[in-house]
């Protein structure tokens, strides 16, 4: 038999061909719409094409913010061919991330992510099948960036003692050092940003300002910043300008219409008190310290330990913190230190330290805003309540706009005595009558409890524009002041409002209080009325008062009583 030329054997299981036969055999396939020939293999290929519905992830990357807790959206992970469902199949050993069949990318529900850059395997599906594994960055956070900041810092200094804490922008930092500046090795810095002396410092240190490059560091890289540590002599008995803290005084005008006034700096006219320019604060329910109990709930911050540290947190936020130094019963929080700290409405307890003499409470640096001028059935009995023996220390505070006592000194569970008190450098300005209870706010007001010795000097009392009917300083039934002074303190009222000095010797020993070098605006009107009155009532010596001076007139005068022409 013979074929058509150019068959050519052996092909097995295929046929070729040519001349006439291949081209009527191509026609008829396609004049009866069949696919020509090309074997199994392209028959399958092109089955598996015409599908096209297994997704294909097209998202790469995604960049968030820092400590954005809990089940926070992230983004959404892109796909073709509509996934029905996601998976993370590696790169999330930790929990940090999950994703939902909706495509959306979340923070953990146990766990957030800490700042760093992180590669997820994932995948999407759907009906058809699996998309082919895709790693998606997921970047958190930025590299930190620090603040610059300036810390005063009282010479001398001991080994350990705390400069200061440094913060930064951005990302959260998880190491913190200096890299300039401190070739002596005066300072250390740790890993939360607090700087302290070393012993090298201790012994070194002199009075200058010491600049420091500090760097803060996380897993997306590291910046620095400059930090100024100005270190002087600790400034007793002058007027407390050398340590005030950085920033601008609060009222630079106040004295200007005077025909007298202090011939020393003035705290909030002529230097600042109160928090630290550039300070950020930090929330209460994040503090972390040992011997300090942390009550979220209650908005209560318990100190039980000794020498508890209290650097630049806002107890103000959610209405008002109250902080607590010992609690009840409890002994506890010795030589603690409160600095940097706002405060709003809620009482500062300091109860019950042991050992008359000992270290107590320092609190320096703070903000006290009553957050009231007159009128507020909220505001607590006391806002800086003692209750508490040892050596307590107040200064280069501001506080303001009360309509409470400012400190109150009572006993308590144990002797309620304070060996002394030295409450210099502060402002207190724009207190008033509390109508809605009934309250007029003393500065200090004492009862049950006793100061042995008493330091009163170089504070500012303000009355611009308050509620009228502040009453100074004052010693009530039981609380007598043994001993001390109150001097150099400057008292300046508006003219709708007045000021009512008290040293009010209800029992033996107030008298051995002297009142000295104050400058005061004197005016006429008295208990009621307008401007200071220095009212020093009972059979006390007169003698007690001297040497104090009225601002509007540049006269000297002891007490001068209600009513009459100021001296």
């Amino acid at each position: 038999m013979r074929f058509g030329v150019g068959v050519k054997f052996p092909i097995p299981n295929a046929i070729a061909l040519v001349g006439k036969a291949f081209a009527r055999s191509r026609m008829t396939a396609a004049s009866i719409g069949k696919t020509p020939l090309a074997g199994k293999i392209a028959s399958r290929l092109a089955f598996r094409s015409a599908l096209g519905s297994v997704p294909v992830i097209t998202s790469t990357s995604f960049t968030i913010g820092s400590n954005l807790g809990f089940d926070a959206l992230i983004g959404h992970v892109d796909a073709t061919n509509s996934p029905t469902s996601y998976a993370i199949t590696a790169g999330n050993p930790s929990g940090y991330f999950a994703l939902y069949n909706t495509g959306n990318l979340r923070t953990g529900l146990s766990a957030a992510p800490p700042d760093g850059v992180y590669n997820l395997t994932v995948t999407a599906s759907n009906s058809y099948g699996t998309s082919p594994a895709k790693s998606i960055g997921v970047t958190v956070g930025t590299a930190p960036a620090v603040v610059g900041t300036t810390f005063n810092l009282s010479l001398p200094a001991t080994s350990g003692a705390h400069v200061g804490t440094v913060t930064a922008t951005g990302g959260t930092p998880t190491a913190w050092s200096i890299t300039a500046g401190n070739s002596a090795g005066y300072f250390a810095i740790d890993n939360s940003g607090l700087i302290t002396v070393t012993s090298a410092g201790a012994s070194g240190l002199t009075a200058q300002t010491y600049g420091l490059t500090v760097q803060a560091t996380n897993a997306l890289g590291s910046n620095t910043g400059s930090v100024s540590i100005v270190a002087s002599a600790v400034a007793s008995p002058g007027d407390g300008s050398a340590n005030a803290p950085s920033g601008a005084a609060q009222f630079p005008s106040l004295l200007n219409a005077m025909a007298a006034r202090p011939p020393w700096s003035v705290a909030g006219v002529d230097y600042r008190t109160g928090i630290n320019t550039g300070v950020t604060l930090k929330d209460p329910a994040t503090i972390s310290i040992a011997g300090v109990d942390v009550d979220t709930g209650s908005r209560v911050v318990t100190i039980l330990g000794d020498n508890v540290v209290i650097d630049a947190y806002d107890f103000s936020t959610g209405g008002g913190w109250s902080l607590n130094i010992g609690s009840g019963s409890q002994i506890g929080g010795s030589n603690a230190i409160i600095t940097n700290c706002k405060f709003r409405y809620n009482t500062l307890w300091i109860r019950n330290q042991p050992g008359a003499g000992n270290p107590g409470t320092t609190i320096r640096y703070c903000e006290f805003d009553g957050g009231v001028t007159g009128v507020d059935s909220n505001a607590p009995e006391f806002l800086i309540d003692y209750r508490a023996n040892g050596d307590h220390i107040f200064e280069y505070n501001w506080v303001h706009n009360v309509a409470c006592d400012v400190f109150g000194i009572s006993e308590y569970y144990d002797d309620g005595t304070i060996s002394k008190w030295t409450c210099r450098f502060n402002v207190m300005n724009d207190s008033g009558y509390n109508s809605a209870i009934g309250w007029h706010p003393d500065w200090v007001q004492t009862y049950g409890g006793a100061i042995t010795e008493i330091d009163f000097s170089y504070n500012t009392f303000a009355e611009i524009s308050g509620g009228g009917a502040v009453q100074g300083v004052c010693g009530d039934p039981g609380g007598p002041w043994y001993g001390g002074a109150i001097h150099h303190n400057t008292f300046y009222c508006g003219d709708s409002v007045h000021i009512n000095f008290f040293v009010t010797p209800y029992t033996p020993g107030s008298q051995l209080i002297d009142v000295s070098n104050n400058y005061a605006r004197l005016k006429a009107g008295g208990f009621g009325g307008t401007g200071v009155v220095f009212n020093y009532p009972g059979s006390e010596a007169d003698g007690n008062f001297h040497d104090n001076v009225n601002m509007s007139t540049g006269h000297t005068f002891g007490s001068w009583s209600v009513g009459g022409t100021p001296p």
